[in-house]
Parts: structure tokens; sequence; C-alpha cells
């Protein structure tokens, strides 16, 4: 096994523990309250989304690089890396996730455009609840999909 590939599996192990933290906290800011999180629970969530998918996106960073030495350019390169790890017609390699992860993470990335373009205090519970309720199963798809990739093809 050379050099590169056991650096790309290191880091990305690093990367889902660290996802696995953040799943965590979710979990402890959920089980605070019992209907509605509040303001500051609200915003709290907010960030650990925003950070969650800024992990999985390290993740895919490394693999682009891997495989392509780079990443995609201009502005819309946050939407066309996660493409990018769905799209089937790579020629350097298959897809990294499948379809159900891909519209999940499709989601937190639209989700982390509006959470760094409003106020904390605009946050609406009703539009990111079930993102955050549903983080371990989404950390779980994101996890099977990729260390399976990683095992065959790195």
């Amino acid at each position: 096994m050379n050099e590169e590939n056991e650096v790309l599996k290191r880091n990305v192990k690093r990367e889902i523990s660290k996802l696995k933290e953040l799943t965590s906290e979710m979990k402890e800011i959920i089980e605070r309250f019992e209907e509605e999180p509040d303001m500051v629970e609200q915003r709290a969530m907010g960030s650990i989304l925003h950070d969650f998918y800024c992990g999985v996106e390290r993740i895919f960073k490394r693999i682009s690089e891997h495989y392509k030495g780079g990443l995609p350019g201009g502005e819309n390169w946050h939407i066309e890396l996660l493409d990018s790890m769905f799209n089937k017609k790579m020629k350097e390699r298959r897809s990294v996730i499948n379809k159900k992860t891909y519209e999940d993470l499709k989601e937190l990335l639209a989700f982390r455009h509006i959470f760094r373009n409003i106020y904390g205090f605009e946050l609406k519970w009703d539009r990111f609840r079930h993102l955050s309720l549903n983080l371990d199963k989404i950390l779980e798809e994101v996890k099977e999909n990729i260390t399976d990739f990683i095992s065959r093809d790195v």
C-alpha cells in the first residue's frame, strides 16, 4: 500500500471520528428540550449541522485531491464537489456515496448555505428539525458509504 493511500485513510478516519462527536453533541441538545428547542439551542444545533457538513466536505476534498489532483473550480465548487462524489460517470473512480446519502447531504449543504447567510435569530426550527433529529442516521449512511469506498478503492 502506498503512503498516499495510508494518509487518506488516516485523515478520513479522523474526520469520521469528529463527525461522531458532533452527533453526540446534537443528541445532548435534543435530550434537553421537550417540544421545541429555544433560540440558543437552535443556534447550537445549526452550528453543529454546519460543522457536520464541513467535515464531510473535508473528506470529499481529500478524496477528490487523491484521485484528480484538485478540486472543482468556480463559484459553485461546493455543489460540484458533492455531485462528483455521487457521479457514476467519473473516469478516475467509482461513486463514493449512494443516492440516499447524496440527497441528505445536498439538503445539509443547502442548510449550511442558509446558516452562513442569515442571522442566528432567523433560524426556523421547522426548516431544519428533520436534519437535526436524523443526524445520527445521516452519519451512519456517510460512514458506511465512505468506509465501503475506502476499503475497496484505496
